[in-house]
């Protein structure tokens, strides 16, 4: 697999312009004309069972969904397919950042139809080398609810390592 490149990006902090390429996605940043195709996804019957607490404000509207996950994230993505790089299947997203420690959490969602076709494995490659390359992070962090089998398995696939579970959460490493 081709573990892909940086695409126009200008400077480490050019976030809003950046585009990462492998021959699996196109992740382009999230932005605010992204905003309903955003809030559907967290909103999805299948993706919700997910979470043990909504990923909404109260009165939230998608708008104000968007905006405030990208404050919080340091590179938060839309997935696309390659062959079919119009449409949006996910996202995926580099939060967190501890500087001291050089660690990032890593986390997305794919809609339920693109699941186990290696769209976020080809995402999460790609968030990788921008966490390495462009941030410096010596580790990642993915914490998913204990229930979320299919997360974990990915997760473990891409070498991540559990490093605490209980019966609610389970968070895993990986080292670069």
């Amino acid at each position: 697999m081709n573990f892909g490149y940086l695409k126009g990006l200008s400077s480490a902090t050019d976030k809003h312009t950046l585009n990462l390429v492998n021959d699996q996605v196109v992740l382009c940043p999230l932005t605010e004309a992204d905003a309903d195709f955003f809030y559907a996804i967290y909103s999805h019957p299948q993706l919700a069972v997910n979470f043990d607490e909504s990923p909404f404000l109260k009165n939230e509207t998608a708008i104000g969904f968007t905006k405030r996950i990208i404050s919080v994230c340091e590179y938060n993505f839309t997935i696309r397919s390659t062959e079919n790089p119009q449409i949006i299947i996910g996202d995926c997203a580099l939060h967190h950042w501890d500087q001291t420690t050089e660690q990032i959490a890593i986390g997305g969602s794919l809609l339920p139809e693109y699941w186990g076709k290696g769209f976020m494995q080809a995402a999460f490659e790609l968030l990788f080398l921008l966490a390495k390359e462009n941030l410096g992070v010596k580790s990642i962090v993915a914490v998913t609810t204990t229930r979320n089998h299919k997360a974990i398995r990915l997760a473990e696939k891409m070498g991540f390592k559990k490093i605490e579970a209980n019966e609610v959460d389970t968070v895993l490493r990986k080292e670069l």
